[in-house]
């Protein structure tokens, strides 16, 4: 009987969508050879790293022509079945690469040939001097002090990575602890002995405590719960005593959060109140701080996996929560490369691990309140805010004919006054960085713009250059027209114009704008809110990322600067999207015992979007709009798929699309809507023109089936070969 040799079917990261064969080295290796293994294998003229998603005894190929891998690079699978099943799942659904899904699920050091298994962590304990050592001695030193005191209580060692997450920074301190023999490396420890929980200082109210209970009896099964809360509601409490009931029964608490800048601030929360290994996963991180941290994860000896956006795709040996926090986000889908949704795929885990997800918002998007509506989520409501605060009160302000200083009214400038009188804090909110949005000429009408964009220059004054913010090009500034030598205007108005105007206006008064320009070196968006934390800003000016999660207790008054951007967008979202922006950085306001006040400044005061929220809330104001979906049959009464193609030549993007959709017609023969050739909002970005064929349809079983079928002729096109182009499922962004 002749044995039929093993075949191994390997992914490896290219766009190609689809496995390649390959036999193992030596007969010996069969055995060892499971899905989520890594190997080195030959590729072409180079040598890659493949992970083996499957095995048979069957081949495409005739087994003369396979090839044999190198070797195997890892004793065990790198990815368990239920996590590889996730991420096939995945491929599948958006309709990308497996080998980049399975790619884009790793640290940067396991895409490489080197054997990974666990770094060689440092365990540090006391030594005999350092449990004897009285801490006064160390008062010059309060670092080195606090952590000789944390480990005086513990008395049992703990890992550096965990110790670095409750004191950041805290290496050099312990390389001075060390050679004074305080503290020494020791074998690791039993991973389960680094837990306790620190009692709340808070008492859930009513509301809190019903949510709480909804979800604890659903504990073990799979379910999606929508913690639709005020902000300032105390959503963070409720996940924290979920949390506490899930660490208790030993399992594990991912969080996800849609900007790094939030992180510092709940993990401080956490790490007040659960003294347990805490893994952070977001781009901010080293390398080697990200694998450490996602193989503690995986082992199960962090109890919290914190993170970003990429944090979904963190194995965890025992999960029992999953908790996605301003679920609303934009943030949430990827733009570019896989193009994945983290809310759908935090979702998707849980009903697979039969754990309780739980998405929490001030302001939800539609499609999930669609899904409360439709049954398959449950609402849980927060509608006051804790303690003493109280909502703020709204004052729309119709500026036209106003006098004005640079953006800012003269009734703002006299609440700002009042406020700053008061000593209490003002937020300032305009999204939209630099200092002046145009530069043209008064005498020709020259405008200066990208030629690789064909849009707006944007003024930064601080650098003194044009900026575009589309692609990223600079140039210098000019100081007369290049058409005619005239003299230049400068139009429109950012945060740094904002900053200039109130430095005039409010001399004495400390100003801090934070934005992306002001917050791009490590740790200062955590500086920045430490800060304002501790009242040492009296006036903060900021774009979106201020409008997300933050606690400021003595910020008394919110303006929203430019209230009118995006009323008259040709994006179907933009409505909610303005919505959502408004409610939130409204809901920075009078969030501690005194009253707030948000000012609107715009040219539209009778707008339907404001006076249905001001007047009647945001979830009335989402029921307007969802029936405006349903009668136009857009998302989420509808599925979408986008097809998406640039070239340097707009007419390569735009053959591509045509033939592209003549060959889905013929496959879907009607079955779906079909809108296109058509280019997209902003038809040229980076030097490359952008055309879109957008596909529609009430089935979504039936709408992926089509795709799946048509990327094979796609992807024969001779015209694809002159562009770029991708597949963008449920689509949230169309510019």
């Amino acid at each position: 009987m002749i044995t039929q040799p093993l075949i191994l079917h390997i992914a490896i990261a290219t766009p190609l969508r689809r496995l390649f064969d390959y036999l193992p080295a030596t007969t010996s290796e069969s055995d060892n050879l499971m899905p989520g293994i890594r190997v080195a294998i030959p590729f072409g003229h180079r040598d890659l790293i493949g992970i083996v998603v499957s095995t048979s005894n069957k081949s495409c190929r005739p087994q003369d022509k396979l090839k044999k891998i190198h070797h195997v690079i890892d004793a065990q699978p790198i990815f368990d079945d239920n996590h590889m099943d996730l991420l096939k799942w995945a491929s599948h659904y958006y309709h990308h690469a497996i080998g980049e899904v399975l790619f884009a699920a790793l640290p940067a050091p396991f895409r490489k040939n080197n054997a990974i298994t666990e770094f060689d962590e440092k365990i540090w304990c006391l030594t005999e001097n350092g449990l004897a050592l009285d801490l006064n001695l160390l008062k010059k030193t309060p670092k080195q002090a606090q952590i000789l005191s944390f480990l005086q209580q513990r008395q049992s060692g703990i890992d550096e990575s965990a110790l670095t997450t409750l004191y950041p920074r805290a290496k050099p301190s312990l390389a001075a602890l060390e050679n004074k023999g305080l503290i020494a490396k020791s074998a690791k420890h039993d991973p389960n002995d680094f837990i306790k929980i620190n009692m709340s200082p808070f008492e859930l109210n009513n509301e809190q405590k019903s949510a709480t209970t909804a979800v604890l009896k659903s504990m073990d099964r799979a379910s999606v719960f929508l913690l639709d809360g005020l902000t300032g509601s105390g959503k963070t409490e409720v996940y924290m005593a979920l949390m506490e009931s899930v660490i208790r029964a030993g399992k594990q608490c991912l969080i996800l959060l849609p900007e790094i800048g939030l992180t510092p601030q709940q993990l401080q929360r956490f790490k007040d109140r659960f003294e347990v290994s805490i893994a952070i996963q977001h781009s901010g991180l080293s390398d080697s701080e990200r694998t450490q941290y996602w193989l503690n994860a995986k082992s199960g000896k962090a109890k919290i996996i914190i993170g970003t956006r990429s944090a979904v795709w963190t194995p965890l040996a025992n999960p029992g929560l999953y908790i996605i926090d301003e679920e609303h986000d934009l943030s949430y889908k990827q733009q570019d490369g896989f193009r994945y949704s983290a809310k759908d795929m935090l979702i998707m885990r849980a009903t697979r691990d039969k754990v309780p997800a739980i998405l929490g918002s001030a302001t939800p998007s539609l499609e999930t309140l669609y899904n409360v509506k439709k049954g398959r989520f449950k609402h849980l409501l927060l509608c006051r805010r804790t303690a003493t605060a109280k909502p703020p009160q709204y004052r729309l302000l119709d500026i036209r004919g106003r006098k004005m200083y640079g953006p800012l009214s003269q009734p703002l400038v006299d609440e700002i006054t009042q406020h700053l009188n008061n000593k209490n804090q003002v937020l300032l909110f305009l999204n939209r960085r630099g200092y002046a949005v145009h530069l043209f000429c008064h005498c020709c009408g020259w405008k200066a713009e990208c030629n690789r964009c064909e849009l707006p220059y944007t003024y930064h004054k601080h650098i003194d250059r044009l900026v575009c913010h589309h692609c990223g090009v600079t140039k210098p500034y000019l100081q007369n027209c290049p058409e005619c030598d005239g003299s230049l205007m400068l139009m429109g108005h950012g945060t740094e114009r904002i900053e200039e105007v109130l430095a005039a206006l409010f001399p004495s008064a400390v100003i801090a704008r934070i934005d992306r320009d002001t917050t791009r070196k490590k740790n200062a968006i955590h500086n920045y809110l430490a800060a304002i934390q501790s009242g040492k800003i009296d006036i903060m000016i900021g774009t979106q990322m201020l409008a997300k999660g933050h606690h400021f207790p003595n910020v008394t008054l919110t303006g929203i600067v430019d209230a009118d951007r995006g009323l008259f967008s040709t994006d179907f979202r933009a409505s909610e999207r303005l919505a959502q922006l408004f409610m939130q950085i409204s809901g920075r306001t009078g969030r501690g015992r005194k009253a707030g006040t948000v000012i609107v400044q715009t040219y539209n005061p009778g707008h339907p979007l404001f006076q249905q929220l001001i007047k009647y809330g945001y979830n009335h104001f989402c029921n307007s709009l969802l029936q405006e979906r349903s009668d136009a049959s857009l998302p989420p009464y509808s599925y979408m798929v986008f097809l998406r193609a640039e070239a340097h030549y707009a007419n390569d993007a735009k053959n591509f699309i045509v033939k592209a959709t003549m060959q889905l017609k013929k496959i879907a023969n009607n079955a779906l809507l079909l809108f296109g050739p058509i280019p997209a909002l902003i038809e040229k970005r980076g030097g490359r023109y952008r055309y879109q064929l957008i596909i529609q349809s009430p089935d979504r079983k039936s709408l992926h089936k089509h795709i799946a079928r048509w990327l094979d002729d796609i992807e024969s096109l001779k015209d694809a070969k002159k562009v770029r182009w991708s597949i963008d499922v449920d689509p949230q962004d169309i510019t």
